[in-house]
């Protein structure tokens, strides 16, 4: 069996981080996006608030680091940051690791824009749970070896990373049993 091939018929999964203002909800807002697949394929972006968006969390500024004055110098309008997601992500199935976050936070960015998700946002327990009790605890093994930076793109990164070693390692045991 050829691992490469047989990596590369894989099915392409995606995972999607948001930093966001603060935890506290209804009041926090999505401040930074990061997504990448598991073919290497990723974009990031910081998110310039609307005027009704005022939370500030100092601790989260200081867990992400960053400031509200990047988001004011660097970010991408509401409109642009939906755009930009439904473009890159078009219908695909996408995974995070807090969806009653993440789903908040994404839900408050495409209301603002006035559209809606073309890609369905989902825990990424249900990829735990297709991929199995042995593969799924290998992941979170691998996942615990990459430390979780708290900035979107590489947060994101992480998790397509640590499923593609261990989809690589399980690959490559199949290969031995044939």
């Amino acid at each position: 069996m050829d691992t490469t091939n047989a990596f590369s018929n894989l099915p392409l999964l995606t995972f999607l981080d948001v930093e966001a203002s603060g935890l506290q909800k209804p009041d926090s807002f999505p401040i930074e996006i990061g997504w990448a697949d598991t073919l290497g394929n990723s974009d990031e972006f910081l998110i310039y608030p609307i005027d009704t968006w005022f939370h500030w969390d100092k601790q989260a500024e200081a867990l992400h680091g960053i400031t509200h004055t990047q988001l004011l110098e660097a970010g991408i309008s509401v409109i642009d940051a939906a755009c930009r997601l439904n473009d890159m992500l078009g219908v695909e199935r996408v995974y995070c690791d807090a969806l009653s976050f993440d789903g908040f936070w994404l839900d408050r960015l495409f209301k603002a824009a006035g559209m809606a998700p073309s890609f369905l946002l989902t825990d990424v327990f249900e990829l735990y749970g297709a991929l199995g009790a042995e593969l799924a605890e290998e992941m979170v093994r691998k996942l615990r070896e990459i430390p979780a930076t708290h900035r979107a793109l590489e947060d994101a990164e992480r998790y397509a990373a640590a499923y593609r070693e261990v989809m690589a390692g399980y690959l490559m045991q199949q290969t031995k049993v044939e």
